[in-house]
């Protein structure tokens, strides 16, 4: 509990910081560099020169919101008990965490394109656009078929409600562990990598893979 309080402050410490600090050290110097770039390897030399002179503002405003998010769950899993987590108790809300997974997913991916866009750090000649349909399409079936997939698990020997703290190594399914490890490890990246947008979705495929785990562990122990 204390440590999740105190991600919670540091988080607000960082962003209340972030907010006093401009977006380039000096502005005049970084416009009159790249005034001066050339047509060769121009995008190269723009990130080059915008590297010089980019200010920690943007990387503190990220890492704030993640270490927020980050005191935040630990707050939660502390006040239920790390040894009370579990899985769903009905198939209708296991279910609906994956939709739910896979809704934030793609908002998260719309919101990164629009979070870049505001900030404006792309090259005045080749500047960044919202994201259109044909380009969300791609990451949208992908995400449809994978959580179908990992659905099939629940059509037999399958059980809902079990505590992830009797979870073992002993009749493991080989292919739900490696999604499970996927998803864990993609949570862990979006926080220390200081990816805010994507921490809730990667939480919620983690807890739905996690959830899948458990259940179909259980399932194969009482075989």
């Amino acid at each position: 509990m204390r440590f999740g309080i105190f991600l919670i402050i540091l988080g607000a410490g960082m962003a209340f910081y972030s907010y006093s600090l401009p977006i380039y050290n000096d502005e005049a110097s970084f416009i009159k560099g790249i005034s001066q770039i050339g047509d060769i390897d121009a995008a190269q030399h723009f990130y080059t020169i915008q590297d010089q002179y980019l200010t920690a503002k943007y990387v503190l405003q990220d890492y704030s919101i993640c270490a927020f998010l980050a005191g935040v769950i630990s707050i939660f899993i502390a006040a239920i008990g790390f040894h009370n987590l579990k899985s769903p108790s009905n198939i209708s809300s296991l279910l609906t965490i994956g939709v739910v997974a896979l809704g934030t997913s793609i908002l998260a991916y719309y919101g990164d394109s629009l979070l870049n866009l505001s900030r404006n750090l792309s090259p005045p000649w080749s500047p960044l656009e919202v994201l259109g349909t044909d380009t969300l399409k791609k990451p949208l079936y992908f995400l449809i078929a994978w959580l179908v997939l990992h659905c099939i698990v629940l059509r037999k020997d399958f059980q809902l409600g079990k505590r992830f703290r009797d979870f073992s190594l002993d009749y493991i399914a080989i292919g739900l562990l490696s999604s499970t490890l996927l998803t864990g490890g993609f949570t862990v990246i979006t926080i220390i990598g200081g990816q805010p947008i994507y921490v809730v979705p990667a939480l919620l495929w983690f807890y739905f893979h996690l959830s899948l785990l458990a259940g179909k562990q259980s399932a194969l122990r009482m075989e």
